[in-house]
């Protein structure tokens, strides 16, 4: 008898929730409703999240999220005046500041945020590089996020182990206390770009995502995510129907991991090594190497990460999520509609959509490769993804006249999504100047 096809979380969602009620009022009723005196019987809808879809669910998250924010700063503020009073000694900054140089942002960056307190991690963030000039309105703070990220997969520090068939990660198997601090940070910086509303491209399967909210079981199928191959094996071998299973394929119970070049051979239970897989217990097998590689193996890696994750968010919001809808928040997608980009596009002064230099522009855009585009964004935004939702979700694209040479480069500021261009004499030099500016995009400086 086939086994029935469960029904995906999303069918149940009511779209229409989020016109016909008001969900951050309803929110607030769930939240303090066990301080009440009311009557059992009203009920709020958060107490049947799953008919909120994605979008509900994560103005919820955001809104939990600024609430905190002010009651954070509010208690600074209170804080700092009971300071001024003579009650209290030091103050305290509304903000949770970084000052980070770019050739040590991780040193800095984790010996910065050891020394917050957990409530800190409810302030807005603010990010500035060691003598750059720039004020954070969400750029620095996008480019901060992007540069950490990239410099902590860094192979060198041999915490990863990258699936080049699907371009994911997942947790190295040997662990190092040297590197917990390291774990710990990758979690709170996941974190705090959900916190801060920033995309961050970190590429985890969806078992993190799993194995965060503890709400899936995680099986075969989330192998697929790291390795096909893999998952194409050990699939072959549950449908595998012979009896000479044994000799024919001579899996025994372990596993081959490498280490810094190293091969080892892992026992997935005691004896393992001379326990030959057969008809019989290619189950238990399977069952067994899937939870070494996503939870024995890694235990500790993750409970660091999961510990940096949850100093910064541990709401009830984030109860109502399920594992891809989290995903999804919090890397964003690479469904780039550029077309879409085009037309949500604004102009400002003398430029408008059938302007010479406006019309060459977006003959050189659309004439350029995806990485070039891709790099344009994060030129632009200080991102090279696209918000959940699309670019509906972010502040569109506004061009702007900035001087009327071919010498100048154009300049975007990111905070705003603010592109500067020069009125130049032709096509070419416009499309050599744009190419120069996202090829030596990075630094932040007032313009």
């Amino acid at each position: 008898m086939a086994k029935p096809e469960l029904v995906r979380h999303d069918a149940f969602y009511m779209k229409e929730l989020n016109d016909m009620i008001d969900i951050k009022r309803d929110y607030d009723f769930w939240q303090t409703r066990r301080y009440l005196t009311i009557d059992k019987k009203i009920v709020s809808f958060c107490d049947y999240a799953f008919l909120f879809d994605l979008k509900a669910k994560i103005l919820l998250l955001q809104y939990h999220g600024q609430l905190e924010m002010q009651e954070a700063i509010r208690n600074a503020f209170m804080h700092n005046f009971q300071t001024m009073m003579g009650a209290r000694v030091e103050t305290v900054n509304p903000l949770l500041m970084l000052h980070v140089h770019r050739n040590t942002i991780v040193k800095d960056t984790i010996a910065q945020l050891d020394k917050y307190k957990d409530d800190d991690f409810k302030k807005p963030l603010q990010v500035y590089f060691h003598n750059e000039e720039g004020l954070d309105a969400g750029g620095i703070r996008k480019e901060f996020f992007l540069l950490l990220t990239k410099e902590i997969l860094n192979p060198q520090y041999g915490m990863f182990t990258v699936y080049e068939e699907t371009g994911t990660i997942w947790f190295n198997d040997f662990y190092d206390e040297e590197v917990e601090p390291m774990y710990k940070l990758i979690g709170t910086l996941c974190a705090l770009a959900v916190y801060n509303i920033t995309i961050i491209d970190l590429p985890f399967p969806l078992v993190l995502y799993k194995k965060l909210l503890n709400k899936i079981k995680i099986d075969l199928d989330d192998m697929k995510s790291l390795s096909p191959t893999i998952h194409h094996s050990l699939k072959s071998l549950l449908h595998y129907k012979e009896d000479d299973l044994e000799t024919t394929l001579c899996y025994a119970f372990d596993i081959e991991r490498e280490f810094y070049g190293e091969r080892r051979r892992i026992e997935l239970k005691t004896g393992g090594s001379s326990i030959m897989v057969n008809q019989k217990n290619k189950q238990e097998f399977i069952d067994l190497y899937i939870d070494y590689v996503f939870n024995k193996s890694c235990e500790k890696q993750f409970q660091a990460f999961a510990s940096g994750f949850r100093r910064v968010i541990n709401s009830k919001p984030l109860e109502l999520f399920y594992p891809d809808e989290l995903m999804s928040f919090v890397i964003g997608n690479t469904n780039y509609d550029w077309n879409e980009f085009q037309k949500k596009t604004e102009y400002k002064g003398e430029y408008h959509a059938n302007h010479p230099v406006i019309q060459w522009f977006w003959q050189v855009f659309h004439k350029l490769v995806e990485n070039e585009k891709k790099k344009f964004l994060l030129f632009l935004t200080g991102s090279d993804r696209v918000p959940v939702f699309g670019w509906s979700q972010t502040l569109p694209m506004t061009i702007q006249r900035s001087h009327t040479d071919d010498i100048h480069l154009p300049v975007s500021h990111t905070c705003f999504n603010i592109l500067d261009l020069p009125s130049y004499s032709s096509k070419e030099i416009l499309k050599t100047k744009l190419l120069e500016a996202i090829q030596h995009n990075q630094g932040f400086n007032l313009v």
